[in-house]
């Protein structure tokens, strides 16, 4: 059951926490713990970390914040800014479905979607960089049935998407799987 977040009127999921006004979905209840805070520059440097080692020191943190193992697949995603036109990269954990890579936007169980799942949707074509290397791939939502597949495939591997999705369900939304098809070079 979904409660009040205070004085704001909203709802916020069983298990969230208000801090300021904001909704705090992934610290877990230990933001003492997130050294490395995802603000512009934490996340800049998270970037390059990623983009050289492979390693995200922000997803890490959040994992050990929540006491769970770190998932050592990262992928860095270049979309389109949907309204800028701008290049836009994104440090995210990838998950193999099958030929495909699929990220998911959960964004901490929140009320909205990831701003590169709106991104992805204007403009499918994008660059992911995997392992130190940059390549083509065309990007899609899944839905229907194939959402349900897609679902039961990742859920084996992310140990969370279910209480992501239960979490986004109760606040209107459910969590997109985007399946990224890489184009050889």
């Amino acid at each position: 059951m979904a409660a009040m977040e205070e004085g704001s009127g909203r709802e916020t999921a069983p298990g969230t926490a208000t801090l300021g006004g904001r909704v705090s979905f992934s610290a877990h209840g230990r933001p003492w713990m997130i050294v490395m805070k995802p603000t512009p520059r934490g996340k800049a440097i998270d970037r390059a970390l990623v983009r050289w080692t492979g390693f995200s020191l922000i997803s890490y943190e959040f994992a050990k914040a929540a006491g769970r193992p770190y998932h050592r697949d990262h992928l860095l995603l270049t979309s389109i800014g949907w309204r800028s036109g701008n290049l836009v990269t994104s440090c995210l954990p990838f998950y193999r479905h099958g030929e495909d890579l699929v990220v998911c936007g959960t964004k901490g169980g929140g009320p909205s979607d990831p701003f590169w799942v709106k991104n992805l949707e204007a403009e499918p074509r994008c660059w992911i960089r995997v392992n130190r290397r940059q390549t083509p791939a065309t990007a899609r939502v899944s839905a229907g049935s194939e959402r349900t597949r897609v679902f039961e495939s990742v859920a084996r591997q992310h140990p969370d998407l279910e209480r992501y999705q239960a979490q986004t369900t109760q606040l209107g939304r459910d969590v997109p799987l985007v399946l990224l098809t890489v184009h050889p070079i």
